[in-house]
């Protein structure tokens, strides 16, 4: 490849964070077993099958380079999950839920678990003619919008950011989303799957403000990327064996809204509740067409949820449908998914029509 100057970070304090959790190491089966067999218990039915599991990892990472830098720091992960399979005829399509962190789940992440399941199922089946309008406003809950914003991920992230073909590239200052919208990406929070003291090129972590009330404030770039465009890397470098190094978020959160459920389902109104989307195929995000399945996908009829629709598969300039004056209301329900922290949105501008 080309040649570069890396000027490589010098010895520096690393701030705290928590990153590892005494529980989860001391884990062992029986106690894994014992999380995995609570959902499975709670979700149990006459009418389904039922799986879920339960696992933890740890380990430690070490960062060093030549200018003395030498960091290291202990790490855990657990997650659950469960898989629900319904029997019978109108059945659901499978349901799978999952939890993931540096500590095992509490009783109450369980119980919000089995509480999204029993919601999705319980709803009943339409007819395929129960979609009248093409273009609905639609209600995405956390889940969904993980999956939404995966071409604003892509835009905001490394090399296609800052010198390729990101529609974000050489806009900082200016408006690119719905001024509703604020993201941060945060290495610091405690005791999430992507929090660490220091990125894997030994830069020190800390809070980085990404889009503010809409405003593009910077891309994320680790030290090759920040070398060829000529600006400091925000600490953002992954490393895994035998492979190139990558610029990526580590705790990506969107700020909470002030709209709560009957706000969202009222800025709804006739429209769609979309609790979680499929990636499907198509160009790159980067051109933010994007065509989603939504296996869980629910008509709302006067601000009510008024039963299940199969088969639909949503369409929408990713960019455009988050632009400025496109999102109806942010739900104050931020949650965590994964290493994304989200709150439900309600959006305009999304093509719905169901398969067959």
């Amino acid at each position: 490849g080309e040649e570069l100057a890396l000027f490589l970070p010098a010895p520096a304090p690393v701030p705290a964070v928590v990153t590892r959790a005494p529980q989860a190491a001391a884990a062992d089966v029986g106690t894994l077993d014992g999380v995995a067999r609570t959902l499975l218990e709670r979700l149990t039915h006459s009418h389904r099958r039922v799986e879920a599991w339960a696992e933890r990892s740890m380990g430690s990472v070490q960062v060093a380079n030549t200018r003395g830098v030498l960091a290291g720091y202990d790490v855990t992960l657990a997650g659950a999950g469960v898989v629900v399979e319904s029997i019978g005829a109108g059945s659901a399509p499978p349901l799978r839920l999952f939890w993931s962190g540096s500590s095992l789940p509490t009783l109450l992440d369980l119980e919000q678990m089995v509480t999204e399941a029993e919601r999705r199922l319980g709803p009943p089946p339409l007819g395929p003619g129960a979609l009248k309008v093409a273009a609905p406003p639609v209600y995405l809950t956390p889940r969904a919008v993980a999956t939404f914003l995966r071409p604003v991920r892509a835009a905001l992230v490394g090399y296609e950011a800052l010198l390729g073909r990101s529609p974000f590239r050489g806009k900082a200052g200016e408006m690119v989303l719905d001024r509703k919208l604020s993201i941060v990406d945060d290495a610091l929070t405690p005791g999430r799957p992507g929090s660490r003291p220091v990125d894997d090129d030994g830069v020190p972590s800390r809070r980085v403000p990404v889009v503010t009330e809409g405003v593009l404030q910077t891309c994320l770039a680790d030290l090759m990327v920040g070398a060829r465009a000529g600006v400091p890397s925000t600490g953002h470098a992954w490393r895994f064996p035998q492979a190139p190094p990558r610029v990526g978020f580590t705790n990506l959160r969107m700020a909470p809204g002030p709209d709560d459920e009957w706000a969202r389902l009222a800025a709804a109104r006739t429209g769609l509740l979309v609790h979680d989307l499929d990636w499907g195929p198509g160009p790159s995000p980067l051109g933010g067409i994007v065509t989603f399945r939504a296996p869980w996908c629910y008509l709302i009829e006067a601000g009510q949820v008024v039963g299940r629709l199969e088969g639909v598969v949503l369409s929408a300039d990713v960019f455009e449908v988050l632009g400025e004056g496109r999102v109806r209301a942010v739900g104050n329900d931020a949650t965590w998914v994964g290493a994304q922290c989200l709150p439900s949105l309600v959006v305009d501008g999304v093509q719905a029509a169901v398969e067959g």
